[in-house]
């Protein structure tokens, strides 16, 4: 079994975009102070958010057909992956405003494990600045990596690969292999694996490199993840566990839930009342697709039942505690 894994809100209990941001404006802030004539750095970040939402306000508006007329995975995809210019265009706007320019792979990491130093006293520590890892993360991977011996795969399109590895602690951690972005010397952001349709002789690490952003590039992630994974493990089982909380996470899930013969499946993650406040399980839903609670799911590494059909082996889990609870892995 193959455990492959989004980062934000999946692995973390909310999104950690704002507290890289906020780790990359208080650094400029102490490194290279706005003068009078330029806006500060904090200012420069909101205006990126407050571009991006407004970007995909009206991608969103202006796009056919709407949400409740798309029924299909193929419509669904599509309107996906329409996604990746604007988020793209928001990604370009971080380079060229330089906020992680000058900012090297150890900073990166450390300021991800500082952002989850949960036993900080500091009285100006802020909430809203604190990252927090789901209930049951380390047992999980204590019970997959550690005793299992299952290979555990991240995709993500998180800004930087070494923030993600501060979070976890897990340093040069072979065992863990993180596919997202990372952050060049200049400040752009780029994926940190070569891509697959990239022109041969193309640098992949060079900075003018089309970021890694969408669903799609999340499915190309994973099948390059699998690739890694079995070649370095050629005896090891075909099937593929993916985990993700979001509509990015969509196409993976579908993907991994799909292989017949392998066994696997997707687990939707969410908070709550999961199916009542969870975009991603929603649309599942409107697509046609079941997603029951893991503790009343398949097993993934049993055989399929009649019942079953083509369709994908989904899930959902409040965290991975339930997960282990459920032994939906087993």
């Amino acid at each position: 079994m193959h455990v492959i894994l989004d980062f934000d809100g999946t692995i973390t209990v909310k999104d950690t975009v704002d507290q890289l941001a906020n780790f990359a404006v208080a650094f400029q802030e102490e490194q290279n102070p706005s003068t009078s004539d330029e806006k500060d750095w904090d200012a420069r970040w909101t205006a990126i958010v407050d571009n991006y939402l407004a970007d995909h306000r009206e991608h969103k508006a202006g796009y056919a057909p709407a949400e409740d007329a798309r029924t299909t995975l193929e419509h669904e995809l599509e309107f996906l992956r329409s996604l990746h210019g604007v988020d793209c265009r928001s990604i370009y706007r971080l380079r060229d405003a330089k906020l992680f320019a000058g900012m090297g792979p150890d900073q990166l990491y450390e300021g991800g494990r500082q952002a989850v130093d949960e036993e900080s006293d500091s009285k100006d520590r802020r909430e809203e600045n604190t990252v927090r890892l789901r209930p049951g993360f380390a047992e999980f991977l204590k019970h997959t990596s550690t005793q299992r011996k299952w290979p555990v795969s991240i995709v993500s399109v998180n800004w930087s690969d070494s923030w993600i590895r501060g979070v976890l602690g897990a340093g040069d951690d072979e065992d863990i292999r993180v596919f997202a972005n990372k952050v060049t010397a200049s400040g752009a952001i780029i994926p940190n694996f070569p891509r697959k349709n990239a022109p041969i002789d193309h640098d992949h690490d060079h900075d003018d490199n089309v970021p890694f952003a969408s669903c799609s590039d999340k499915a190309e992630a994973l099948e390059a993840a699998v690739a890694e994974a079995t070649r370095s493990r050629p005896n090891q089982s075909e099937a593929v566990v993916y985990m993700g909380d979001s509509t990015t996470d969509l196409e993976c899930l579908v993907l991994a839930g799909t292989k017949r013969d392998a066994g696997g499946g997707g687990i939707a993650i969410a908070s709550g009342d999961g199916p009542a406040t969870s975009k991603l399980i929603q649309t599942l839903v409107r697509l046609g697709y079941a997603v029951p609670h893991v503790s009343e799911a398949h097993r993934f590494q049993r055989p399929r039942t009649d019942d079953e059909g083509d369709a994908p082996r989904l899930a959902w889990a409040r965290d991975y505690e339930e997960i282990l609870a459920s032994k939906i892995l087993d």
